[in-house]
This record gives C-alpha cells, structure tokens and sequence, in this order.
C-alpha cells in the first residue's frame, strides 16, 4: 500500500506533519480531512525532499539524546505500540537536532524500510553497535530488550566518561583561574609598583629582581606567548583531525601518571561492557570484537582489537599476539582468553566491565584528592612569592624611615 507524507493544520492552527498508508491519494486526502485536518502538503514519500539534517554537536550530548530515544521507543515497544506508531509518539517529544533525524528514519520504516537499515544513514548518532544490537533484536523478535540494553549501554558508558571529566575538570578550572590570577598580577599591578620602586633609587632584593624579570619578560613578549598560545590551539585541533597525530597522542596518553591509569581502566571497562553486550545479543564473538573495533574512539584500542581480531581468524591464542599491549594487561588477556574457551566470555566480561568500572571510581577519588591540594599549594607558593617579592623592598625601605 502506497505511504504518503503531509503537512496539515490541526482544529487549533498548528501544523503538524507525518505519515500513513492509503490506496489512493483521494482516499488519503479523504480521511486526514475526515480527522478534522486542513492540508497544506500532501504527495507520496518517495516524492519527498530529502530532510536537511542539521549539524550534530557534542558526541556526549549527542549518546544522551540516543539513550533516552533507545529507553522511550522500548517502553512503548513493550506497551504493544507499533513501531511507526511509536516513533510517531516520540517526534512530538521534544528531541532537539535528533528530531530531524527521527522524522526522517520514521518516513523510512513507514515506507517499508527496515528500522536498522534506516539507521545506517545517520551513523553519526548511531554507531555500528547500536545498529547490529537492533539488527539482532528485530530478527529475534526482541527489539524491546536491545533497546532497553542499549540505553542500559550509553548511560554506563556516559558515566565513565562524566566522572573521568569531572575529576580533571575542577582541577583544570582552578589551575586555569590561577593561571588568569597571576598573568594579571604580573603583567598590570606588578609593573606599576616596581615602577614607583625604582623611582626611589634603592637597590632591589634578589626576589624582587627575579620578579621583575618575569613581569618584563610577560610584557615585552606578550604578542609571541600570544601566537605561541594560539599555536598550541591549532595543534590541538590539528592532532584531532589527523588520525596518525591522534594516535600518538593517545598513545602519549596513556603513558601519562595517574590519567594514564585512568583512560586504561576506563578504556577497558567499555571495551568489555561493549562485547558482552553484542554477545548477549547473539552476535558471534569475532563479529562482536569488529565491531566494537569500528566503534571505538581510541585509535590505541582499535589498533590492539585489530590484532586481536587476526589472532581469533587464525584460531590463535590471543594471550602471545596482545604481548606488551598498551592497554590490556595480562590478567584481562587470560580472562577474555579463559572466557572463549570455557564459552563462558559474556559473564566473565560482565564481572571484568563491573570490576574495572569501581576500579575508575575509586581511582577518580583517588587522584581528585591528591591534585586539588597539590594545585593549591602550588598556587599559593606562586602567589606567595609575588606578595613577598612585593613587600619586601617596602619592608626595606619603612626600616630605613625609622
């Protein structure tokens, strides 16, 4: 039966769009208008211009979005609601730049088109994971529950991520502030007091010498730290763009004390929560590993999956290829090995997703606790220094009055 798009004013004046089936479109202009709707636009789907899809934002904004379409969709799933009807529900509720998107893959699945397929247009809000677990879940007949481990999925990996930036953020933001604090003080309140120092023809301490060095340093060079600063910048944005650049960063990253620890187990809780998800769905363990493989974001991980993935092709043990990985350690080595044997790897990677997981926590504490202080004290030793390089030829100078 033919599938027609409109556009229709409702009994209040808003206008409202979507989709339904007719034999012809007299009969389908026929019953929108029975329903008390006035019709603007009205021609088969096929016909339809093709929706622009506005620019995605941040990919963490952009996995909450997934995440709570993925827990809405299976609710209503589980409720009896057809699909179509289902993601009929769900654009009337307010999705931001994924409305677009689901408006677009509702039209395809009313269409014919099967929901997975139409995913595949819109890969970058739904990765390779994502698309099979739903492939999977429809063929079985439990789209509901993918959908529902999928959420399940993107908010566990979302809080790794969250309280991995939470402990560097507040640090950062302080060390930034700090930073921001004395730049001032050096460049704008140090040089006028020294000036009115100078003036007086005494000689200067040693620390306040050293500082005036600095604040000339600050001053007179002030335009190369500038494009110094905005190099820095660029490169960042460069190392992002350019895969070979990224790599070494990451690579870089996870020599780092401490962060370096962090991404690890971080790295590794996701990997395995990733894995055990696609194999509950009945995905094949070496599938599961490629895809997780095309998914990931770290390019070390995706490098160390591929050798992995040669290895199980080879019908090799995976334990002498991963020798020396940067990150998986020997112990999650033998586990994911022990798992495959025993044919027990969906709950062997379950406890190692979970214990990795507190692991993250309790190193987050951790570390939090250990740079608040050690930035605080850092800073005060530097704004110390200022006020003491500061007040000591006034010191000098108050002795000599008296």
């Amino acid at each position: 039966m033919p599938v027609f798009a409109y556009k229709a004013l409702d009994a209040h004046g808003g206008m409202i769009d979507g989709v339904l089936t007719a034999d012809t479109p007299a009969v389908g202009r026929t019953v929108l208008r029975e329903q008390g709707y006035r019709l603007v636009e009205f021609a088969p789907v096929r016909f339809r211009a093709k929706l622009k899809i506005p620019r995605v934002g941040r990919r963490s904004k952009r996995q909450e979005h997934v995440a709570e379409l993925a827990r809405q969709l299976s609710m209503l799933l589980r409720a009896g609601v057809s699909l179509v009807e289902a993601l009929d529900v769900l654009i009337k509720q307010p999705h931001g730049k994924l409305l677009p998107v689901l408006q677009d893959i509702r039209d395809k699945v009313a269409a014919g088109t099967a929901f997975s397929d139409a995913l595949e247009d819109h890969s970058e809000w739904f990765d390779d994971v994502f698309r099979t677990a739903v492939k999977v879940g429809q063929t079985s007949g439990n789209l509901d529950r993918s959908l529902t481990e999928l959420a399940v999925f993107i908010r566990e990996k979302q809080t790794v991520k969250s309280k991995l930036f939470s402990a560097l953020a507040y640090p950062a933001i302080l060390a930034i502030l700090g930073s921001g604090v004395v730049l001032f003080l050096m460049t704008y309140v140090i040089p006028q007091l020294l000036t009115v120092l100078e003036t007086s023809g005494r000689s200067l301490p040693k620390a306040t010498v050293l500082l005036k060095s600095i604040s000339d340093f600050l001053t007179g060079h002030w335009m190369i730290l500038t494009a110094m600063a905005m190099a820095v910048v660029a490169a960042g944005i460069f190392v992002r763009r350019w895969p070979a650049a990224l790599r070494l960063l990451h690579r870089a990253q996870l020599g780092v004390p401490v962060i370096g620890n962090l991404v690890q187990k971080s790295v590794i809780a996701q990997f395995a929560q990733a894995v055990s998800l696609l194999l509950r769905s009945g995905i094949p363990y070496l599938e599961s590993i490629r895809l997780v493989r095309t998914s990931t974001r770290h390019l070390v991980l995706r490098d160390e999956l591929g050798v992995m993935e040669e290895a199980i092709q080879r019908g090799s043990d995976i334990a002498p290829t991963l020798d020396g990985s940067k990150i998986f350690p020997p112990l999650v080595v033998h586990i994911v090995n022990v798992g495959q044997n025993t044919g027990e790897l969906t709950e062997m990677l379950t406890q190692l997703k979970e214990g990795y997981e507190t692991e993250v926590r309790l190193a987050i504490a951790r570390t939090t606790a250990v740079l608040e202080p050690l930035l605080i004290v850092v800073l005060s030793a530097i704004v110390g220094f200022v006020v003491f390089a500061t007040m000591m030829p006034i010191l000098e100078a108050t002795r000599a009055i008296q």
